[in-house]
Parts: structure tokens; C-alpha cells; sequence
């Protein structure tokens, strides 16, 4: 139950993977349209990779900060049922708009299908390395929980 004076820390708002991918997306369609906006009225010429930079941009952005909150979930593995698709989505949203404003397909974009494919293993790395910690950390927890309880005792039977 919240009360009115209590503050809601940003990462528990932010804990579902579809929001943070939601704010990803936004992020990337707000910088491509400002981008397409200048190149239409002629103030900036924008090169045609600027899109597809600027959607793995956002796409490194969910993969780190994803990683990052699946730490704090329940369960890590519900976390990843939820995290993978939205990662899969958000790529594929990106890429259809840096698609459409670039006129360019991910592979005449030069290189940037190899880093789609850095950007998928990292991902996954990103989520192992999430997962390690988790586990470390609820070992260390039960740990200190058990040396508690045994302080306790101690100090019940003197």
C-alpha cells in the first residue's frame, strides 16, 4: 500500500521490461524524427547511418539498464520471459523506422548489422552477468540471515 507522502523510488516504476522499452523506443523515435525534421527542412544534412546509430544506440541503452533492474526482480527467470521479447520488439521496431526514414535496409547500412548482432549476444551477456550477481546476492543474504539467527540464539540461551 503506498501512502500519499511516499516517495516511489524511479527503478520500481521503471521495473517491467515492456516500460523500459517503451522509454527506449520513445527515446530512439523522438532523436530519429528531430534527425529526419532537420535533414527535411535543410537546416542539417543527416547522414542515412544516423538512424540505424541511433537505434542500437537505444537498444544498448534497454540492454544495459535492463540487466541492471532484472537485479532487483523476484524472479529472474519470469524477469527474462518478459525482457527477451521486449528486447526482440524493440529491436525490430527500430529497425523497421530506421528502415523507413534512412531508406536504407540494415545491410546497406554498412556495418551495423554486425553490431546488431554484438548488440544480441551482449544482451544475453548482460542478462548472465545479472543473473550471476542475483545469485551471489541471495547466497550472501541467507548467509547473513542463518549468522543472525544463531547470534540470536546465543543471546537467548545466556
Amino acid at each position: 500500500m503506498e501512502f500519499p507522502n511516499e516517495q516511489v523510488s524511479v527503478l520500481h516504476k521503471i521495473q517491467k521490461p515492456f516500460h523500459q522499452a517503451s522509454i527506449a523506443l520513445g527515446l530512439g523515435v523522438i532523436i530519429m524524427l528531430v534527425g529526419w525534421l532537420l535533414n527535411a527542412t535543410g537546416l542539417v544534412e543527416v547522414a542515412p547511418d544516423f538512424y540505424w546509430l541511433t537505434a542500437a544506440s537505444c537498444i544498448l541503452l534497454y540492454a544495459m539498464f535492463d540487466a541492471m533492474i532484472s537485479v532487483s526482480s523476484e524472479s529472474i527467470d519470469k524477469y527474462w520471459g518478459k525482457a527477451i521479447p521486449a528486447f526482440f520488439g524493440l529491436m525490430l521496431v527500430l529497425s523497421l523506422l530506421a528502415m523507413l526514414l534512412s531508406s536504407q535496409s540494415i545491410l546497406e547500412a554498412g556495418s551495423y548489422a554486425w553490431i546488431y548482432i554484438i548488440l544480441t549476444f551482449g544482451f544475453f551477456a548482460f542478462l548472465s552477468i545479472a543473473s550471476f550477481i542475483k545469485r551471489i546476492l541471495n547466497l550472501a543474504m541467507r548467509e547473513e540471515k542463518r549468522v543472525r539467527e544463531e547470534e540470536r540464539r546465543r543471546r537467548e540461551q545466556n
